[in-house]
């Protein structure tokens, strides 16, 4: 590598990426092998484990002279690994890949950071689809680019595995809160949209396959808890809203079951 190419390396910012896994030994070896597999220079993966038991530690330490930072141990559910996993990061960017979930192409950290240096933001997210547990199913086409902050009245979020953070904002507002228990990430990004002006940037690319059954996207059951907690967070953040406003969310989710990208494909 010549000085200059090291140069320009020196100047991108470390990003950590962070995944949470608790007992997901049919996906986590995909998740590990997507992150690896990016062409950013300064990558650092942090991998928290809440203290599987079925295998999965295991596929882990298959990986382990590439993995920045492991820990397995007992935690308070996915917020409080989160937590553990900023805490360890030594990043000036956090990106969040859930276990079981899949970046599109190796590009997808280089294209978020270099949109995060053209606009001068500490903030960036882009589009995903959720497909079904083969990951070749597109279930829906989770659409951001039509965001905008009063959107948060009605429970709707930028997709949070495609967001890239700065540390900083951590630093300013605080962790994921562990009061919840599948509006976590919600809080967190009402929390930092409405503490102050932030700059922020989307990137219009499809850079997530996120697997359908995670903790807020499978059932009924879990839907209502979403509600509540969307309800609570707003409440508690002093946002005025009415629990109806987030019948414009489950329309938005209606649509997007029968809209698919046209272009730029998730590979």
């Amino acid at each position: 590598m010549s000085e200059r190419s090291q140069e320009n390396v020196r100047s991108l910012p470390l990003v950590s990426i962070i995944t949470v896994v608790y007992n997901n030994a049919q996906y986590i070896k995909d998740s590990i092998q997507s992150v690896l597999s990016q062409d950013y220079a300064r990558l650092e993966y942090v991998v928290i484990d809440g203290g599987s038991n079925d295998g999965t530690v295991e596929i882990i330490q298959e990986f382990r002279d590439k993995i920045s930072v492991f820990m397995s141990e007992r935690d308070k559910g996915i917020y409080d690994a989160l937590n553990k996993g900023i805490q360890h990061a030594s990043g000036e960017v956090v990106g969040i890949l859930h276990s079981g979930d899949l970046f599109c192409n190796e590009n997808v950290v280089s294209a978020s950071i270099q949109q995060m240096r053209d606009t001068g933001s500490e903030f960036c997210f882009s589009d995903l689809v959720i497909v079904d547990a083969s990951g070749s199913r597109v279930v829906r086409f989770y659409m951001a680019h039509y965001f905008r902050r009063w959107m948060f009245r009605t429970g709707w979020l930028p997709p949070h595995p495609t967001c890239f953070i700065a540390k900083s904002l951590f630093d300013d507002f605080g962790l994921y809160s562990t009061d919840y228990e599948v509006a976590g990430d919600f809080d967190f990004l009402v929390r930092i949209f409405y503490g102050r002006k932030i700059n922020w940037a989307y990137l219009n690319s499809i850079t997530v396959k996120m697997r359908y059954g995670g903790a807020s996207n499978s059932g009924w059951k879990s839907k209502w808890r979403n509600m509540i907690e969307i309800s609570k967070v707003l409440h508690d953040n002093q946002i005025w809203s009415l629990t109806v406003f987030q019948l414009f969310r489950y329309f938005i989710r209606f649509v997007e079951l029968f809209v698919r990208p046209m272009n730029n494909r998730c590979k």
